[in-house]
């Protein structure tokens, strides 16, 4: 069956977006095809993007300067929290527990794919050290993860500044018999008395 071309390109564009297979792409640009509203409401969000750039303290999005959590005088200042990516921020801001400030690596350390210290934006976290008491290291607990805490864990004691590390832990909910040995052994060591 033909369909018309321009179904076809917003199924091919939709498909490349990570978690849409080409069944949701297709049942999606069905969907906006008879939604015209909803379509250019879409076709305007995905406009105002254009609009979006890094802030240039700490790396995350924004609609030019700061972004509105460097803007924000109720956060610490002398507390970092350092991330991967602009999406870990966001899940660490969902979180609702943290009151610092953030700084985006933008990766982790991964000489196999040549992403080595230069490739990261340290020389930015390391301009920012002045009045920060604690940066808390909370790269993902893959080995990139945890190579790039421990290689920011020295960098920092170098100079001075405390570093953190997020706890290792189990999922709330989870049963113990489905929690793979590291993290259950990890979650063992870092117990707390209640």
């Amino acid at each position: 069956m033909r369909y018309p071309e321009s179904l076809l390109r917003l199924t091919r564009a939709l498909s490349r977006l990570p978690g849409i297979g080409p069944k949701t792409a297709q049942k999606l640009a069905l969907h906006l095809a008879f939604q015209k509203e909803e379509a250019e409401g879409l076709r305007e969000a995905l406009e105002g993007l254009r609009s979006l750039g890094v802030c240039p303290a700490c790396g995350n999005l924004s609609e030019g300067g700061l972004c509105p959590i460097c803007q924000d005088e109720s956060r610490d200042p002398s507390v970092l929290a350092v991330v991967e990516t602009v999406a870990d921020l966001y899940a660490l801001e969902r979180s609702g527990e943290f009151s610092g400030r953030y700084h985006v690596l933008g990766g982790a350390l991964n000489p196999l794919e040549g992403v080595g210290p230069k490739e990261l934006n340290l020389e930015g976290l390391f301009a920012r050290l002045q009045g920060v008491r604690e940066v808390v290291l909370a790269t993902s607990m893959t080995v990139e993860g945890e190579a790039t805490a421990l290689f920011l864990a020295e960098e920092l004691k170098r100079r001075g500044v405390k570093a953190t590390r997020l706890a290792y832990g189990l999922p709330v909910g989870g049963s113990l018999e489905y929690v793979d040995e590291v993290t259950l052994g990890r979650a063992l060591e870092g117990r707390k008395p209640l």
